[in-house]
């Protein structure tokens, strides 16, 4: 329970980080102007590393707002096979008169854990980390296509679909 209690706090704090006075007017999801974007990966490529078992499972949910901000969580099995959560605030930079954009996340990660609890920064005293994940990404239509970049450590590609 007091694992759960940590979590709640930083999730807590972390909101709260991003709110600012004019954010507290903002709707979590408006059903006119917002978006859903819904996206999936299983390929990624890592450091050249044994212990790795790669990433099997990956879905992740965003709600775009109109001015490119992003807030979501993401499903996943970590390169440890261990099942991971990564829930997020974020901006999409979207280069005029092109397909191409780049997003960059801030969040916490949850799901190191035994021996690998101590790969992230701040995971092993808290059981979550604060991590910041950059992408980029081509966008034709509604889909989608990504590649994040993973600290030091890997490249993930995932697909999505703009709803």
């Amino acid at each position: 329970m007091d694992k759960m209690y940590r979590l709640y706090i930083m999730l807590m704090l972390l909101i709260s980080f991003f709110m600012s006075g004019k954010a507290t007017a903002w709707e979590f999801y408006d059903s006119v102007d917002d978006d859903i974007y819904l996206w999936g990966g299983t390929y990624t490529h890592f450091s050249n590393s044994e212990s790795y078992q790669g990433a099997s499972l990956l879905v992740g949910i965003e709600v775009v707002k109109p001015n490119d901000h992003v807030y979501g969580l993401a499903l996943f099995n970590n390169s440890f096979d261990q099942f991971s959560q990564y829930i997020f605030y974020g901006k999409i930079f979207r280069y005029k008169d092109t397909n191409i954009h780049g997003k960059i996340t801030a969040g916490l990660i949850h799901g190191y854990k035994g021996e690998h609890r101590d790969n992230l920064y701040f995971n092993k005293q808290l059981g979550v980390a604060p991590v910041i994940v950059p992408g980029i990404g081509y966008q034709k239509n509604r889909w989608g296509i990504d590649v994040y970049l993973l600290a030091t450590q890997g490249l993930l590609l995932g697909i999505g679909y703009q709803f």
